[in-house]
């Protein structure tokens, strides 16, 4: 029986670590939507603000949260713009409004 304990321990400090070991999404990101446009920059703020050049290709968002394995960008409002996961060192998703690919890429 103890090293079945030991055995399930290990596997659930296991699946915490890799939960855990996503990138830090604090800090400056290439934003795009669509497949041909011109990224913009923005910047990830610790509190959960953005801040951007411009509206960035109809993206205009203004604050950020964690949501699982991804982020949730949202409107000065708090309303859903874009729910992105995690893909690498990078993040994907769509745009509520169209279903547009948003992507963030350093």
């Amino acid at each position: 029986m103890p090293k079945l304990s030991a055995i399930a321990l290990g596997a659930g400090v296991a699946v915490a670590s890799i939960t855990l070991a996503h990138a830090d999404p604090v800090g400056s990101w290439r934003l795009s939507v669509g497949a041909n446009d011109d990224p913009c920059t923005v910047t990830l703020a610790d509190a959960g603000s953005v801040t951007s050049a411009g509206d960035c290709n109809g993206v205009s968002v203004a604050q950020w949260r964690p949501s699982g394995t991804g982020i949730q960008l949202l409107s000065a409002n708090g309303t859903l713009v874009a729910w992105l996961h995690q893909r690498g060192d990078s993040y994907q998703g769509h745009r509520t409004s169209d279903g547009r690919l948003v992507a963030l890429n350093h």
